[in-house]
C-alpha cells in the first residue's frame, strides 16, 4: 500500500466504529487492564474445545508460578484397545526444531516423559514435566504440546480424554496428578486424531492458547518427518497479529463512558480476573462486536 495509506484506512475504520458504538447505552466510569493486549478478540469460536477457561486461539496467558510445569493426558478407551500419546516438541528462539519429548524419547534438555501407556480400559495418564530453567539454560524457547491417538481412533469416540497442565514448585512435590495444581485443562473431543492444546513460550513466561485440531499432519509419533509444518504452526501462532481485547474495550470506553486510572473509580471494569474478563466469551460477542 501506498505510504500512509494504511493509517488513513484504519483511522476511517476506528472514526465508524466509535460512532456505532456510540449509539450503544452509557457504561459510565471505565477501567480497562492493560494486560488485555495479550488476549484476542472472539470472532470465531465454534471450533473450540471445552474447558476450564475457553480462550480464543493465540491469547496469552502467564505461566504459572514455580519453575516445574507439568503437562498431563487422560483418556479411557473407546469400543477397543485405545492408545494416546502426549509429547512436547522443542524449538529454539528461530523456531528451529531442537528435540522431542515423547514415548520413544523419554529424557532431553530439561524435560522427562512419564512413559508410554498403551491401553486405558479403566483409564490412564501420561506427563511430562518441564524444567523451566533447564530448558531456557539448554537453549530451548518454545515447548509445543501434542495429543496423538496413535490407534487412530477420532477422540470425539472417546468416553474420556482432556489435557492440561499443572504447576509445582519441584519436580517430585505433591502427588502426581494433583488438582488443586491444575492452571488449565482442555477436553480433547474433536473428531480428529491430533490435538495441539497449547504452545509455551519459556522466555516470556507465557503459554500461547492453541487449541488446534488436526486430521493426520504433523505425525507427531515421527516429528522428524514434519518438521516444517511442526515449525510453520508455530510460527504462525507465535506471530499471530489480529485484535486485541484492550483494542476492543478502550473503543467502547472511548465512545460511551469516561476512561478511570483505576478499577476502584469506575462503573464498569474490563479486566483479567474482575469485571467483564477474556473469559466472558459470549457476553463479549453479544454486547461488544
Amino acid at each position: 500500500m501506498p505510504q500512509g495509506a494504511a493509517g488513513e484506512a484504519a483511522a476511517l475504520c476506528e472514526a465508524a466504529l466509535l460512532r456505532r458504538f456510540a449509539q450503544l447505552p452509557s457504561l459510565g466510569r471505565c477501567h480497562v487492564d492493560a494486560d488485555l493486549r495479550n488476549y484476542l478478540v472472539p470472532f470465531s469460536q465454534r471450533s473450540a474445545s471445552k474447558a476450564l477457561r475457553t480462550l480464543v486461539r493465540g491469547s496469552r496467558l502467564p505461566m504459572p508460578a514455580g519453575n516445574i510445569v507439568r503437562l498431563f493426558l487422560w483418556w479411557k478407551n473407546g469400543r477397543e484397545r485405545t492408545d494416546i500419546d502426549l509429547s512436547a516438541a522443542l524449538f529454539d528462539a528461530r523456531y528451529k526444531y531442537l528435540d522431542v519429548l515423547a514415548y520413544y524419547n523419554l529424557k532431553s534438555y530439561g524435560g522427562v516423559h512419564s512413559g508410554d501407556i498403551v491401553d486405558a480400559p479403566k483409564g490412564a495418564a501420561e506427563f511430562i514435566d518441564l524444567d523451566i530453567a533447564l530448558l531456557r539454560e539448554k537453549g530451548v524457547r518454545y515447548v509445543v504440546s501434542s495429543i496423538n491417538s496413535y490407534t487412530s481412533q477420532a477422540f470425539c469416540d472417546l468416553p474420556e480424554c482432556f489435557a492440561g497442565w499443572m504447576a509445582r514448585e519441584s519436580a517430585g512435590s505433591g502427588e502426581i496428578f494433583e488438582p488443586s495444581t491444575v492452571i488449565d485443562k482442555v477436553d480433547v473431543a474433536a473428531n480428529t486424531t491430533i490435538c495441539l492444546p497449547a504452545i509455551f513460550d519459556l522466555q516470556a513466561r507465557e503459554v500461547i492458547w492453541a487449541d488446534i485440531a488436526l486430521k493426520r499432519y504433523p505425525l507427531w509419533n515421527n516429528v522428524q518427518n514434519n518438521l516444517a509444518g511442526v515449525s510453520l504452526m508455530l510460527r504462525s501462532l507465535v506471530e499471530l497479529a489480529k485484535p486485541d481485547l484492550h483494542t476492543l474495550f478502550m473503543l467502547h470506553a472511548r465512545a460511551r463512558g469516561q476512561l478511570m486510572e483505576t478499577a476502584g473509580e469506575a462503573e464498569t471494569v474490563f479486566g483479567v480476573h474482575q469485571g467483564i474478563t477474556p473469559f466472558d466469551l459470549d457476553k463479549i460477542r453479544a454486547d461488544f462486536m
